[in-house]
């Protein structure tokens, strides 16, 4: 029977989803705690005949009210205030140059040193009007070290949890660090003083879960499968508890002596984290499972898997929401599975067993929010997480010698060092397997994808040991697979096809596509000049008329104003599933507030790099262009940008963006031919090569350009090479909005002419 505190557990949980959002979305106030009060009543009178069942009753009742409690609690935080439309003009700002909803002001202390070219920094707001924690995003140039206060100003986008600070003015008013924040700074210090080029992920390893690492690291370890290492969770603790353990034990402490030292210092590695949920959970089942030895009693794994979500959702309550807090309790509860049901298996199946479970149980969970799921995390894990028991506690004890005997902690910094390469040498390979990462559109058809995986691995692994039915249930599988592969079960069109609109958006770039399910891909969004906002006058009108709620997916392919400067309005208005764009740290106010608008949005993003694929209904988008490599070369922003071929059927369309020559040298004998090019940077004479239309052969080519631009676009010699090779030309300054339609053999193109 499984253990009773299970049921428990579930029925507080279920009462704070209603407590926290049900009672809040349709606006009943305290009614949570009426309902409360009648579940509790029909509990006692079931107390006699079914006990579980009344306590179930009284466990829900408890979760309402918490979780009514918290949302009243988190309505009061500075987050909670502003979602809601209560924030204040601050002095010199006007809702008109502040944006939607005005300039709003805080006075915040910052949990970690901000980065000098700006980025993400969460900060605890100083009593006030309002509290709680905040996201901010920092402004370029302004250095800011952890555990200083600041007033901050800006414009508040996004809602909830999900908002985020873009500041625009900041004031440093207490200098000396304080809190939590200051030993974050410090310990921030040390590590760069010790570990040079590598303290950003030594950070991320041991303290700072909002560290900020280069956008190539966090790829890497992403399609690795080895993301959890980058960001501290129950693993981490779990390694520092059994070094910990391991050190009480040879000094000779008694097992209480070494439960209650392991808890002292387990809470306070949780403070200095911030108490995020994974670690906590990890740190409540160390702790119960303690007391059980203790007590010389036997701990159902389920029920201490319990107990330590009980104790998550007791101390925050919001982690129902985490992400986070959902894949840890996931995995480890795959882990414990596993270990269990290939207890007698050969020790191959033992090793290989906790990661594919692992992988499978929590695969559902990351295509739902964010996309992406990494099979070949199952092997490079067999690798990282024996390198990360020992990297991580050494990183641990060097940074804590520092202070007392620098010589030894260098010493076994560089060891420590020697593990981090290895790491990293884990992560490059496994991200280099091809087929390794799968991204896909994050949301419940992803989730159902990877819902029916897991169950069908279930359903083999619980297969009887036969030959014939385990070889009769796997063809069954494969014939399902093959089936669903290559038949599309959903008509919406009479038309099957891809129809592609290139926007007449002015001097820049504006594309939106639509998949045969009528799914839309905003590629750029227009310039934005003052008092000009094309993504406003020209994409979302048109994506609106065209009957787009939502988007499943924005390319913004490099940063300059005339291709990005009208997503923001975009991601605002119709909020996309996944947004790719180079990953490029750009410190301009622009890309600041386009990473404002996707972070506000809650979409999914990714770092676009070669190699990555996205399907969707049948339509094939490739990343040809920035790859790692061609990132770190110091070239101009626009050699830099996202380059895609989409794939229809037979059909393949190239978007160019702003590459010129580097990349087309760079692509050369990669590309093959397509049916229509999107001519690099606006038929501008540094783009669209002899050689590059050679090994295209486009029989159309469109150029997205202004009427009477100041540049001198399209170049002359670049319209003579394309009707060279035989190249219908198109034009949106002289054709409006261009419309190309594909069923993946035959192809149509038409123009809407200006008036």
């Amino acid at each position: 029977m499984r253990p009773p505190i299970l049921f428990l557990v579930t029925a507080f949980g279920v009462g704070l989803w209603v407590g926290l959002d049900l009672f809040r979305e349709t606006g009943e106030g305290r009614g949570e705690t009426w309902l409360a009060g009648l579940v509790v009543l029909a509990a006692l009178g079931l107390a006699k005949r079914a006990p579980l069942g009344a306590a179930i009753g009284i466990m829900l009742a408890a979760g309402m009210v918490w979780g009514g409690a918290a949302a009243r609690e988190q309505g009061t935080t500075c987050a909670g205030r502003w979602t809601a439309g209560e924030g204040r003009l601050t002095a010199g700002e006007s809702r008109s140059t502040a944006g939607e909803g005005g300039a709003l002001a805080a006075i915040v202390r910052l949990g970690d040193p901000a980065p000098d070219s700006g980025g993400p920094v969460e900060a605890d707001v100083l009593p006030g009007p309002c509290g709680g924690t905040l996201r901010l995003r920092w402004p370029d140039g302004i250095s800011a070290a952890g555990g200083t206060t600041w007033a901050v100003a800006g414009r508040w986008v996004g809602a909830g949890d999900r908002g985020v600070l873009v500041v625009r003015r900041a004031k440093l008013l207490d200098a000396a660090p304080r809190g939590r924040g200051a030993v974050r700074g410090r310990l921030a210090a040390r590590s760069a003083a010790l570990f040079g080029r590598r303290a950003p992920i030594v950070d991320a390893l041991v303290f700072a879960p909002n560290a900020a690492l280069d956008s190539d690291v966090r790829e890497r370890y992403a399609r690795s499968g080895l993301a959890h290492i980058l960001s501290i969770s129950g693993l981490h603790v779990g390694f520092l508890a059994a070094w910990l353990g391991l050190f009480l034990r040879k000094v000779g402490l008694s097992p209480r002596r070494r439960a209650v030292a392991s808890s002292v210092v387990l809470l306070g590695y949780l403070w200095l984290l911030g108490f995020p949920p994974p670690a906590l959970r990890a740190t409540a089942m160390l702790v119960v499972d303690d007391v059980a030895r203790l007590r010389q009693r036997i701990a159902a794994p389920r029920g201490v898997i319990a107990l330590s979500a009980l104790a998550v959702l007791l101390v925050d309550p919001l982690a129902l929401h985490s992400i986070g807090a959902w894949l840890s309790v996931s995995a480890i509860a795959a882990v414990i599975w596993a270990g269990r049901a290939t207890s007698r298996s050969h020790w191959s199946v033992r090793a290989l067993a906790p990661a594919a479970a692992a992988t499978l149980l929590t695969a559902p969970i990351t295509a739902l929010a964010f996309g992406t799921v990494a099979p070949i995390g199952v092997l490079a894990n067999l690798i990282a997480i024996p390198l990360g028991a020992i990297v991580v506690p050494g990183l641990v004890v060097s940074l804590a010698l520092s202070w007392v005997v620098p010589g030894l902690a260098a010493l076994l910094a560089a060891g420590s060092g020697l593990g981090l390469a290895l790491l990293d040498l884990t992560a490059q390979g496994a991200a280099a397997v091809p087929g390794g990462h799968v991204i896909m559109v994050a949301g419940w058809q992803a989730a159902a994808v990877w819902l029916a995986v897991a169950a069908a691995a279930w359903w083999l692994w619980n297969t009887p040991r036969r030959p014939w039915l385990i070889g009769a249930r796997a063809t069954f599988l494969v014939t399902i697979l093959v089936a669903t592969t290559f038949r599309d079960v959903v008509s919406l069109d009479d038309c099957r096809c891809l129809t592609v609109f290139f926007l007449d958006v002015g001097q820049g770039d504006g594309a939106a596509l639509r998949t045969p399910n009528g799914r839309w891909i905003v590629i750029d969004g227009g310039p934005r000049i003052p008092g000009s906002d094309a993504g406003r006058r020209v994409v979302i009108p048109f994506l609106r008329q065209h009957g787009a709620r939502r988007l499943a997916l924005v390319v913004a392919t490099h940063g300059d104003a005339d291709h990005l400067g009208g997503l923001p309005a975009v991601v605002e208005a119709l909020t996309p599933e996944l947004v790719l764009e180079p990953g490029e740290p750009l410190g301009r106010p622009l890309y600041l507030e386009f990473l404002a608008a996707v972070e506000g949005s809650g979409a999914r993003w990714h770092p676009a790099r070669a190699g990555d694929r996205i399907e969707l209904d049948g339509v094939v988008l490739d990343v040809l262009s920035p790859d790692s490599v061609w990132m770190t070369l110091p070239l101009d922003v626009n050699e830099h940008g996202v380059v895609l071929r989409v794939t229809f059927g037979a059909t393949r369309l190239l978007f160019q963006a702003d590459a010129g020559l580097p990349v087309e040298g760079h692509l050369a004998g990669r590309v093959g031919r397509v049916e229509l090019l999107k001519v690099g940077h606006h038929g501008s004479a540094t783009a669209t090569s002899d050689a590059w239309l050679g090994e295209l052969r486009p029989r159309e080519a469109v150029i997205s350009v202004g009427a009477r631009n100041h540049y001198g676009h399209p170049a002359p010699e670049v319209l003579g090479r394309l009707r060279r090779w035989g190249s219908e030309i198109f034009r949106t300054d002289q054709a409006g909005t261009i419309t190309f339609a594909t069923d993946g053999q035959r192809t149509h193109i038409d123009v809407r002419h200006h008036d």
